[in-house]
């Protein structure tokens, strides 16, 4: 710290004290508060409406084919 900004803050121990902690607004916090559990609920609701269309296409969806055709493996032995 410079000395300008030790002389300030002698000045402003003084006048102030040394915990100078400024009034909360309740509107404000309280405004903080709804618009947080708004937002918590909108997310909440549209993850819900995304898992319920996703559950309903998969469960109304017909069965995939299965492969009606077998495919040949031919094991190769190691040789040492």
């Amino acid at each position: 710290m410079t000395k300008f900004d030790d002389q300030v803050k002698k000045q402003l121990d003084a006048v102030v004290g040394e915990s100078y902690e400024p009034p909360k607004r309740w509107r404000a916090t309280l405004l903080k508060w709804l618009a947080a559990a708004v937002l918590a609920v909108a997310t909440s609701a549209a993850i819900v409406g995304i898992l319920h269309t996703h559950v309903m296409q998969a469960q109304t969806a017909p069965p995939k084919a299965k492969a009606s055709k077998a495919v040949p493996v031919t094991i190769v032995p190691v040789q040492k």
